[in-house]
């Protein structure tokens, strides 16, 4: 086998494109079964000579030297590949937005604002960011400013409850009619 297992790719795709050109302009659709009999036959064939030329011991490293060569190139070639979903981004971002403008009067009732949302895939949800107050154009408000330990009544360490946000989950996923698993809340 003294070409390579792409070349070896290429002539097969070469000889199925002229197959299908010869069954595209053939005379008639009476011969077209017997036309992609013969063609499957050949492009068999094609495929039998050089596993036939390994089994039977003919250049059979030469094929698996080739084999491993081509696994090789592919590899190498995929790390330079840059995957662009620029469409996929768009319409992620969208949704995004549609979430964020379905819960802001939600969380408003809570007296929160959705800052940001964003949906994973993996694990599945969505991440919705709140912060304390309503939005306001034109208007900033600043919350009392402490110096020293930090919160009033605790510790600066201490977590806030798991249950702080059941009833704006339940809300939440009403809106989005998902199940509340799935809606993780972040406060910033």
């Amino acid at each position: 086998m003294g070409y390579s297992f792409l070349e070896f790719m290429k002539k097969i795709g070469i000889f199925i494109i002229c197959a299908h050109s010869l069954l595209h302009f053939s005379a008639g659709k009476s011969y077209e079964k017997y036309l992609k009999f013969l063609i499957g036959i050949m492009v068999l064939a094609q495929f039998a000579v050089p596993f036939g030329e390994m089994l039977l011991g003919k250049d059979a490293g030469k094929i698996w030297e080739e084999a491993e060569r081509f696994q090789k190139e592919l590899e190498e070639q995929a790390g330079d590949v840059v995957w662009e979903w620029e469409e996929e981004d768009i319409a992620s971002r969208a949704l995004e937005e549609e979430i964020r403008l379905k819960l802001g009067d939600a969380a408003g009732e809570y007296g929160y604002m959705v800052k940001e949302v964003g949906v994973r895939s993996d694990p599945p949800g969505v991440e919705v960011v709140i912060q304390k107050g309503k939005e306001e154009k034109g208007r900033i408000e600043v919350e009392k400013i402490r110096v020293g330990r930090g919160r009033e009544n605790g510790s600066e360490g201490e977590e806030e409850p798991v249950g702080r946000y059941d009833s704006m989950r339940q809300s939440f996923s009403a809106i989005l009619d998902t199940d509340e698993a799935y809606i993780i809340i972040r406060e910033e």
